[in-house]
């Protein structure tokens, strides 16, 4: 009697900073491994029975706050497990002047960068050395089934999806004339978070597809602590349940 032969399958990798962020993912993954790699636990499992070859495989992760943590369980997810595209979902601050992205609606990235990176004079403001690269583009149709996933989301509350660029920094914004500074040199920016483009960066030294989605928790202004920690536990986990269903039925 010859063995099994297994199911090849595209692995999905999906990343949050903060386990709210990721809704009930992790709960309904079926015949699931957990590997503890560098302090995090990756969970592998399937939205159905590995033997059919339509079952979605995912390896789901949460990285903790900021870009080193973030490329270090990127790179993990991608050397590591084999993943062939990856998804960040989590909360950012809403930054655009015209105000027009508000608190609980979506914003998907079409690129990132980062606003707290700057070797100049030595290399152009804002410049990855070496990569000769200021923004970093997100896979466009990995993004458009997001979107379409995250617009779906946003209409069941009444909220918007938006889609457009997202800065990261390893700072928390919640002032007013920190927002200003970073329009200055950000003018088209809608949302800012803290890991995003660091996996940007990873996913775009291993030619991978990237999406990242972003709910907005605040508008960076001095209230921003406040609302982040009501809407982290009020609106994000069923949030992100609900546009994870979508795209991982």
């Amino acid at each position: 009697m010859s063995a099994a032969v297994p199911v090849a399958r595209h692995i999905t990798g999906v990343m949050t900073a903060l386990a709210q962020e990721a809704g009930d993912l992790i709960a309904r993954l079926q015949h699931t491994t957990r590997t503890t790699i560098a302090k995090r636990e990756y969970v592998h499992g399937y939205l159905g029975d590995p033997a059919l070859p339509d079952t979605q495989a995912l390896v789901v992760c949460i990285a903790r706050v900021g870009k080193v943590a973030a490329a270090s369980t990127a790179t993990t997810l991608i050397q590591h497990f084999g993943v062939q595209r990856l998804l960040f979902v989590g909360l950012a601050g809403g930054i655009d002047e015209h105000h027009s992205v508000r608190v609980g609606d979506c914003v998907v990235a079409t690129e990132l960068a980062q606003h707290d990176f700057d070797s100049y004079p030595f290399f152009p403001h804002f410049v990855i050395p070496m990569l000769d690269i200021i923004r970093m583009p997100t896979d466009q149709a990995w993004s458009d089934a997001v979107f379409a996933a995250a617009d779906a989301a946003c209409q069941a509350s009444n909220a918007s999806a938006h889609r457009g660029l997202i800065i990261s920094g390893d700072q928390f914004i919640n002032g007013a004339a920190h927002i200003q500074q970073l329009l200055n040199h950000w003018p088209d920016a809608l949302a800012v978070e803290m890991e995003g483009a660091a996996v940007a960066q990873v996913c775009f030294e291993h030619d991978l597809p990237l999406a990242v989605v972003r709910t907005i928790s605040d508008r960076g202004d001095e209230q921003a602590h406040g609302d982040f920690s009501e809407f982290l536990a009020a609106v994000a986990a069923p949030r992100a349940s609900t546009l994870l269903r979508s795209l991982f039925p």
